[in-house]
């Protein structure tokens, strides 16, 4: 008899370690997830915050300057390129869609609102959905928007 209630303390005993293990496998597991998003924003955050021709497009943006229509495609498709990173990144879950609206929209709604931009480029291509999607997505969020603090966390 006392043989047996040796056997089920092991039991026991066992089990809860490995339920301990595998809770902080799991723990382990989100955290390295967490850390992976916020390296993955940071790295685009740096693009803008490095780059003269994306800085540029945004001053030109911020006043919807007519010279927009004389950028050159390629300047814009970089600059379109950017955003639909941006925008994979969030359908993919690797930054959340408040986040992404409140660090990177606003370029992508003054982009998609100014028909300068636009001149050389097919708006309505559907070379261009992604962007369209993110732009107009974007710009709901952007109408509903309240701050929250739990919101902005990786």
């Amino acid at each position: 008899m006392q043989q047996v209630g040796m056997i089920e303390i092991a039991t026991i005993i066992g089990s809860l370690i490995a339920l301990l293990a595998f809770v902080k496998g799991v723990i382990e597991y989100t955290l390295q997830g967490r850390q992976k998003r916020a390296e993955k924003f940071f790295e685009v955050s740096q693009f803008s915050s490095e780059s003269e021709s994306f800085k540029n497009m945004c001053i030109m943006l911020e006043d919807n300057d007519p010279k927009l229509a004389e950028v050159p495609f390629e300047r814009k498709l970089e600059f379109l390129g950017y955003f639909e990173e941006i925008a994979l990144m969030m359908n993919s879950g690797l930054i959340r869609k408040k986040v992404v609206h409140y660090m990177f929209s606003y370029f992508a709604i003054k982009c998609w609102d100014s028909d300068y931009f636009w001149t050389n480029v097919d708006r309505e291509s559907k070379y261009w959905s992604l962007f369209r999607d993110f732009a107009l997505n974007m710009k709901q969020v952007e109408s509903t928007f309240k701050y929250s603090r739990r919101d902005f966390r990786f």
